[in-house]
């Protein structure tokens, strides 16, 4: 099994499409200004000295990096001398200032020379990572190979300080990320010892003696709790734990383990059934960005970061071409209509790092001193341009240019749809058209002049009560199995999809404690919100009647391109017969009935700060 690539895959229309269209047009050159303007771009200059601003982070050179892998990905699909032109100056700087060694890193050869590789937390093998991924897809691009053959340098500086040689003061690195990025390159080159240095950091995880654990003793935040062989669940920092789980399934992909595939199966299972927000983000805190206990799913501070995210599709993804089965599918989709375009402004040029599932403005008005001290973390309230750790902006550009990459897959001798994103997927069966207004109308068609392959295999969403299917103006009954709806087709085609979107409310296990008695609003892969600008503040007061749900009245109105949804709601009311009263018995309780205005979770925070929730009270 094969994902076909973004590069057989152009995109034609739809709001993922305006997505990958804003991503192109406005994000990336927002993304590479506040570098330039922060000193990231300028930093591969290498001349910064003490004194002068814009001293160099360990991290910078992935987040650069990450913006040129972003790049390349364009520049596959189109040339764009201005863009191409500016990766190709930081492929000079990176030529220059690369030592005989073969070693690469700004921080440690401006500020900190002595302490290379001496610390696993300090992202060196982080920021190799995403220049080899960088380096792998420019080279696709273009065909020019400078930018690789640098980064194979560096790959035999690594190799000699960590295997052979064993000078580096640790064996696997804190944040993962080189595994997988050594394996692109071992698929790419076809040079086997770059799969063998990827095997050798994954199957020392959890094994090394002379790993420490900083920040707080903790094994698990650097997924060392358990070796490759024995994982059961997802613990730690969640952007690491998922890079790190991409890398074994591209292992177990190249070898064929099965074991590596079980275990994943169970970490995949613990994400999505004990671990996984509504939105598909994941991670519930703030404190080493991770995974915490099963159900421990908090929304005023629901960690989420962008970044966990992506990460989260591309495991997705990886299990997908592992395992036929449509839960996989499922949970790209999830992340791709929610937790990741809320991570991007509506104008492409502010971010969050963090991605809350209610905002209560309140919470934000108590003393700073009273709440920094004593009271949890709050995310913030509005996107901003740049952070001090901005990993998540450049990330978000590489996710979207090759966003492509997510709809289809080659197997068993056929196609099989996995995303409705409306495209032209080119394949050795033939070309694919995808059509249809998936997240709002709910119908798709599939249609192809040239298929070759007999069969046809689509995925039925997680929230599909009843598939209609006409082949060729003819209604069929498709065979199903494992999540999937296997047509009969042949030369030319035109299939037409309806699955039957409507609104639905969603309730949780009763074990998220923060999700008892409320509700959210969903509409087929959509998650609904309220907002205090449409709805008024503290949304608190809030509830609906599960059974108005026959009353919502779906497309008064659009937001981003999708409909809003309104129906009946209460607000509660302070006490009516004993004004100013704090407390009062329930049935002296005021109550009015309001029309709720519900909008796409992902268009948030785009009109001020406000008051907002995913989880709405479920009236009495």
């Amino acid at each position: 099994m094969q994902t076909v690539s973004y590069r057989d895959v152009t995109l034609k229309s739809g709001f993922l499409y305006e997505k990958q269209l804003l991503n192109r047009n406005a994000t990336m050159d927002a993304v590479y200004d506040r570098f330039s303007e922060t000193g990231r771009i300028g930093a591969f200059r290498f001349d910064w000295k003490p004194g002068m601003p814009n001293q160099p982070h360990f991290f910078w050179d992935s987040d650069v990096a990450k913006w040129m892998e972003g790049a390349a990905y364009i520049l596959q699909k189109e040339r764009d001398p201005e863009l191409e032109a500016k990766v190709e100056s930081l492929i000079d700087d990176i030529e220059a200032h690369q030592e005989d060694s073969g070693y690469f890193n700004i921080y440690f050869t401006v500020c900190e020379p002595d302490k290379r590789f001496s610390n696993r937390d300090w992202h060196e093998l982080y920021c190799a990572g995403h220049l080899i991924e960088a380096a792998v897809a420019y080279h696709r691009a273009t065909g020019r190979d400078r930018f690789l053959r640098i980064m194979e340098r560096y790959c035999d500086c690594i190799g000699r300080a960590f295997i052979t040689e064993k000078t580096a003061a640790f064996t696997t690195p804190g944040h993962e990320e080189i595994e997988l990025a050594l394996i692109k390159l071992y698929r790419h080159t076809g040079e086997r010892k770059y799969l063998e240095m990827a095997r050798f950091f994954l199957e020392n995880r959890a094994k090394a003696e002379n790993e420490k654990h900083p920040p707080d003793g903790n094994p698990k935040y650097f997924q060392d709790d358990a070796d490759i062989y024995n994982l059961k669940e997802a613990n730690g920092h969640c952007v690491r734990a998922l890079y790190l789980y991409c890398g074994i399934a591209d292992l177990a992909a190249e070898t064929g383990d099965g074991r590596l595939t079980e275990n994943l199966r169970s970490v995949f299972s613990d994400i999505t059934l004990r671990k996984m927000y509504i939105t598909g983000g994941v991670g519930s805190t703030y404190r080493g960005e991770s995974f915490t206990v099963p159900y421990d799913l908090p929304n005023f501070t629901a960690y989420t970061e962008s970044c966990a995210a992506i990460a989260m599709v591309l495991f997705a993804v990886r299990m997908r071409e592992l395992d036929t089965d449509a839960r996989y599918g499922h949970a790209v989709e999830r992340v791709l209509y929610n937790a990741a375009l809320s991570s991007t402004s509506l104008d492409g040029k502010a971010f969050f790092y963090e991605n809350p599932l209610e905002i209560a403005l309140e919470d934000y008005g108590r003393e700073t001193a009273v709440r920094e001290k004593s009271r949890e973390h709050l995310p913030i309230t509005e996107r901003l341009e740049v952070f001090g750790c901005s990993c998540c902006p450049p990330n978000i550009n590489r996710f979207f240019a090759e966003v492509g990459s997510f709809i289809c897959l080659c197997e068993d001798g056929h196609l099989t749809v996995e995303q409705y994103i409306p495209a032209t997927v080119a394949s050795g069966f033939g070309t694919l058209v995808i059509g249809g207004d998936y997240a709002g109308e709910g119908r798709v068609t599939l249609s192809s002049a040239d298929y070759t392959a007999g069969t046809l295999a689509v995925r039925i969403p997680e929230w599909c009560r009843k598939l209609d299917a006409v082949s060729d103006g003819s209604a069929v009954t498709p065979e199903i199995r494992d999540g999937y709806a296997y047509f009969e087709v042949t030369g030319a085609f035109r299939i037409e999809l309806d699955f039957g979107i409507e609104p639905v409310f969603i309730a949780a296990d009763p074990r998220v404690r923060a999700d008892a008695g409320r509700m959210a609003l969903t509409r087929g892969p959509v998650v609904y919100c309220i907002e205090g600008v449409d709805n008024g503040e503290r949304l608190n007061r809030i509830s609906v009647d599960p059974a108005d749900i026959a009353r919502a009245a779906v497309g008064e109105g659009e937001f981003c391109g999708l409909p809003v949804i309104t129906m009946p709601a209460y607000r509660d009311e302070p006490c009516r017969t004993q004004p100013g009263r704090l407390y009062y018995p329930v049935g002296l309780a005021g109550r009015s009935a309001i029309s709720a205005r519900f909008i796409p979770y992902f268009a948030f925070a785009n009109r001020g700060a406000s008051d907002m929730q995913v989880w709405v009270r479920r009236a009495d």
